[in-house]
Formats: structure tokens, C-alpha cells, sequence
């Protein structure tokens, strides 16, 4: 599958499938997207291949490292410093994301009270590990 930002600046393509798709709703995943939840969807680290462009990478925390587009901003992905192995990009930026299959509902104690889950997945009130 392949992706990118939304100004185009940035490509890349996946070359397996993913091994974990989520709904986050914490606060800092709503500040980032600007939406009341992201999608989620974690690949191995190796199997994430940039085409085009160099995502800009910040410590969005103790525990984690975000990047994004320095032109139009766009969300790029999501890592735990102490796994390397593991990437989260937003479903968002995949040029076609009819095919992904949320798993399981994430940091559910942070939502917003107008947001209403009514699928039968897990929730879980932490991270996706």
C-alpha cells in the first residue's frame, strides 16, 4: 500500500501488512490531528519504506517520538522509543484505506463524551501493547 502527505512532499509504501489497527482517543492524538480520534495502523519498522520526502521527527514525550510533514503538517507516524521495531502511521495518509480493519478502541478514558463506541472490539483504557 502507499500513502502520503497531503502536499505530496512525503511518499512511502508498506511492503507487509499491518499487524495492528486502532482507534486512539488521548489527548495528545486529538492535538495532533485535530480530529476526536486517529486510526491507527502498526507495521514493523523495516517493512515501512519512504519514497519521497523526509518526515520532521519531535519527542512528543518521554516514551515517544512522532513526525510529520514540515510543509503542510500532515501526522506521519507514531513511535515508542524503547520499540524501534514497530511504526504507527494514521490510516489517513494512506492514499486508499478501505481495506483496514480496526482491532480494538485505545486510551477510551480520554475521549470525548460525544463520542459514542458501538462496535462489539476490545477498549482498553492505555496503550495498544
Amino acid at each position: 500500500m502507499e500513502g502520503g502527505c497531503h502536499c505530496k512532499a512525503i511518499r512511502f509504501k508498506t511492503e507487509k501488512d499491518t499487524f495492528w489497527v486502532g482507534a486512539c482517543y488521548c489527548i495528545d492524538c486529538r492535538k495532533i490531528s485535530g480530529a476526536p480520534y486517529v486510526v491507527w495502523a502498526g507495521y514493523e519498522t523495516d517493512t515501512v519504506k519512504i519514497l519521497q520526502g523526509k518526515p520532521k521527527l519531535y519527542s512528543s514525550s518521554e516514551q515517544v517520538n512522532r513526525s510529520f510533514c514540515e510543509n503542510c503538517g500532515s501526522p506521519f507516524s507514531y513511535q515508542y522509543k524503547n520499540q524501534t521495531g514497530k511504526i504507527f502511521l494514521p490510516v489517513g495518509i494512506f492514499d486508499t484505506a478501505d481495506n483496514f480493519k480496526l482491532q480494538k478502541h485505545i486510551w477510551t478514558s480520554q475521549k470525548l463524551p460525544w463520542i459514542h463506541i458501538i462496535d462489539k472490539l476490545p477498549q482498553e483504557d492505555g496503550s495498544y501493547q
